[in-house]
């Protein structure tokens, strides 16, 4: 792992459909040294690509709290996050915003009060057939090629990307490495504030997703 190894890790970290060549262009290095380069690190630093599909795609709601980190959770829930700190950030969904509440107020039944409750301004998805069947074959294959897609649900390579354009475009779809930051050298961490554009400028360079709205956000 060198300097170069983690910038093409960072920038994954925020958005893993960037195009090698683009990676080549910010790192100023050659298209086949990041080849070189990706291709090494997936399998051991990077362990694989996996699609993240937004609770508003299927037309529910999430939110986000934390809690004291002395107990796991084994209920459910989208995605923890474990910190440093006495904390786990978990990711909840439920039908509406009250039963987002809801899920959160059963967990503090086991886990003590949460430090902190986010449920941002959002809008549910209404998915067609289309975008199901879409959904299915990225799930199982991150990283399949639109023309892939388009002959196997029949249909345009044209259409599969305005679909995916959109898609990603709106965050209901994140493609994410699962990376082992011990190996890669990397800390990452979250930022709760109420003062968001603050937020942004300072942690600009380093800020890999940002969940906001007019009253809150995550970093």
């Amino acid at each position: 792992m060198d300097e170069i190894d983690k910038q093409i890790i960072k920038i994954m970290l925020k958005d893993a459909r960037t195009p090698q060549r683009r990676l080549a262009q910010k790192l100023n290095i050659s298209p086949p040294a990041v080849s070189y380069r990706v291709n090494k690190l997936i399998g051991d630093v990077i362990k694989r690509l996996v699609l993240y599909v937004n609770p508003n795609f299927y037309g529910k709601y999430h939110g986000y709290a934390s809690f004291s980190n002395l107990k796991d959770y084994e209920g459910e829930y989208i995605a923890k996050i474990r910190c440093i700190e006495s904390e786990n950030i978990y990711e909840i969904e439920g039908k509406n915003r009250e039963d987002v509440k809801l899920k959160i107020d059963s967990m503090a039944q086991e886990l003590g009060e949460p430090h902190m409750v986010y449920i941002p301004a959002q809008t549910p998805y209404n998915p067609s057939r289309f975008d199901l069947k879409l959904v299915s074959i990225l799930k199982e294959r991150p990283l399949v090629k639109p023309v892939e897609v388009a002959e196997e649900l029949g249909v345009s390579s044209k259409t599969v990307r305005r679909h995916m354009r959109y898609m990603f475009g709106k965050n209901f779809f994140r493609l994410i490495p699962i990376v082992d930051l011990e190996k890669a050298g990397i800390l990452m961490y979250a930022v709760f504030t109420k003062r968001v554009e603050i937020a942004e400028k300072f942690f600009y360079n380093t800020m890999i997703r940002e969940i906001s709205d007019d009253n809150a956000g995550i970093l």
